[in-house]
């Protein structure tokens, strides 16, 4: 390179600059953005490109090249479709220089055009890259690969920006100073605390899954005498330090729920304090709202009581652990054992009731490293245990509101069911008559009256034992603890509970969304991922989404996983398949999957 060359460099802000070398160096050039303007800086030598010499372009000309803009679009489009066209007829075999390329679109290219030519390389593109001084084309696959990639990267942005509002590092600068305060003074007393029930002596349990970290419910059983035993479900007393109407409070009923996302946990309250003083910590004496439960041998409920209690968890479990405990039955440590056996005969007095019961294993996308992998879990005798102790706790409390005409988020589900019971007998049972069940019952839906949940077998239900997770819950609190003048307010009537109900239904559908669309992101990475390795997996067909179109809901096996598919054979609901991804595009979200009787 030499005086009066036309160049072209890219500054530190990625944007492409025309520019006329003024003096040379060794190693360093010092440039003019016109023929007599002189910058003070000098520029290593590798960082610029030649676009046109002094020696073949008089002055004039490559002073005139600085006025350049890039190519539009179209133009550049056609360069590359040229280039594949050389490619293919083996004409063009590796990299090609600035002069070359440029006389793919012009016949006799002047400074000017190759100027326009380099700002269109460097500035952001996705059909040529330059390496040195030579020009490489990218082929169909490599162009795919990249737009892929910028799909899945768009995709993250976009779902970390659909659930910004909810994440932990936003929380109001006031939310984050009251919390801090909270975690210092939580071990002080506070009002109230001297009139709650000690049942730190009973042997508790809790059981999670490992990585849980808001720990907000645990179970034991009391014997008596008389043979009626106490089934104690334990809730964590977020209100022992969060007022009504506080910042917190008003900022969890904005979130409605802590998210549980495929690469981390967006909470309701701020994590070190919904996993602190919140949380039923083990080893320590924690607030709580403890709910006592009798049940009759056939499994009714047949006397509750609810108490402000301080308990100590004995054992924090995590569901494997809790499996075998429950099995074993250890003599001196049977208590896990008969609250699964109680819990058990309640479950079955539910599905007499109607209750919709579907133990099958489930598949659920976490990122490890960057990277989505699928997690299946299993059924298991402890993930029932504790799911029917959250039920019972539920509808026991439900009753009691209901019997006390108090205001309650009342979890509710018709049961307007497509197919009648003959025909749903005919159906194969396990996955495929649940499909065609699922279908048939009406959305879930709050409201401050109580009535029936079809799909859980029960008259009334609402949800009580996530108040740190899930606001409905801390809702419920809040009115049984106002109810009992426990707290200073008064509960809510219905007629000023239904809008905030309503408030929070809507939340809870966005941020069930979110959630569907971080685990569809995650599912088509990870098929994406796994292209030249996937073969035909086994499923069944459950139940047609659009029969005129032979596309059919289809359940994998191995992955555990409900998906649409697209079948080329005649089929009904029960057929086994073998099930291929036909075509998988995150960029486009897009996943095809085609179906054959096998």
């Amino acid at each position: 390179m030499q005086p009066t060359d036309l160049v072209g460099y890219v500054l530190n802000t990625h944007t492409p600059r025309l520019a006329i070398i003024a003096d040379v160096r060794p190693g360093k050039v010092l440039l003019a953005n016109s023929i007599s303007a002189k910058s003070s800086k000098w520029y290593p030598l590798r960082d610029i490109f030649l676009i046109g010499s002094s020696k073949e372009y008089s002055s004039e000309l490559l002073s005139d090249a600085l006025s350049a803009i890039p190519l539009v679009s179209s133009i550049f489009s056609i360069a590359w479709i040229e280039s594949q066209r050389l490619i293919d007829r083996n004409l063009l075999d590796g990299g090609i220089d600035l002069l070359a390329f440029a006389k793919l679109l012009f016949a006799k290219p002047t400074p000017t055009d190759l100027a326009a030519c380099w700002l269109s390389f460097a500035n952001k593109q996705d059909l040529f890259r330059i390496r040195q001084d030579k020009i490489f084309v990218r082929t169909q696959p490599e162009l795919q690969h990249l737009r892929q990639a910028r799909r899945r990267q768009q995709l993250a942005i976009q779902i970390k920006s659909e659930s910004e509002v909810f994440e932990a590092e936003q929380f109001p600068a006031e939310c984050l100073a009251e919390a801090d305060r909270l975690v210092l003074s939580a071990s002080e007393s506070q009002p109230g605390d001297s009139a709650r029930i000690d049942l730190s002596h009973l042997r508790s349990f809790s059981i999670d899954d490992p990585c849980t970290v808001e720990i907000d419910d645990a179970i034991s059983i009391q014997h008596s005498a008389d043979g009626i035993h106490k089934i104690w479900i334990h809730v964590a007393d977020p209100h022992r330090l969060i007022q009504p109407g506080g910042c917190l409070d008003l900022e969890a009923q904005r979130r409605a729920s802590s998210i549980y996302l495929s690469h981390r946990l967006v909470p309701m309250f701020p994590i070190g304090l919904g996993s602190g003083p919140l949380s039923l910590s083990p080893g320590l004496k924690k607030a709580a709202i403890s709910v006592a439960i009798c049940l009759d041998q056939n499994s009714c409920i047949v006397g509750i009581d609810i108490v402000r209690s301080w308990v100590q968890i004995t054992y924090a479990l995590s569901y494997s652990d809790a499996d075998e405990l429950i099995e074993l039955a250890p003599p001196q440590d049977a208590d896990l054992a008969e609250i699964n056996a109680l819990l058990l005969n309640r479950r079955l007095w539910r599905q007499a009731q109607g209750a919709l019961l579907m133990d099958q294993p489930e598949g659920r996308f976490i990122r490890m490293d960057g990277r989505p992998q699928l997690e299946i879990t299993e059924p298991g005798c402890s993930r029932a245990m504790v799911a029917e102790a959250m039920l019972l706790a539920g509808a026991a409390v439900a009753n009691w509101a209901k019997e006390h005409q108090l205001a309650m988020p009342f979890r509710c589900q018709a049961g307007n069911q497509s197919l009648a019971p003959d025909q749903l007998i005919e159906l194969p049972a396990g996955a495929v008559r649940w499909a065609h069940q699922r279908l048939g019952l009406g959305r879930s839906r709050l409201q401050s009256e109580a009535a029936a949940h079809q799909a859980l077998g029960l008259s009334a239900y609402l949800q009580w034992t996530s108040p740190i997770r899930r606001y409905n819950d801390l809702l419920a609190h809040r009115q049984w603890l106002t109810h009992q003048n426990l707290i200073e307010a008064e509960p809510l009537t219905k007629e000023l509970i239904n809008p905030l109900l309503d408030k929070l239904e809507q939340q809870s559908r966005e941020v069930g969304q979110i959630s569907k669309e971080d685990q569809r992101c995650c599912l088509l990475e990870w098929l994406e991922s796994l292209k030249p390795k996937l073969i035909a997996q086994d499923g069944v067909m459950l139940r047609w989404l659009r029969e005129d179109q032979n596309l059919a809901l289809v359940r994998i096996e191995p992955w555990a996983l409900e998906l649409p598919a697209r079948l080329r054979d005649p089929a009904g609901p029960g057929d086994l398949l073998k099930i291929n991804v036909q075509e998988v595009d995150p960029a486009r979200d897009l996943l095809h999957l085609k179906a054959t009787i096998g």
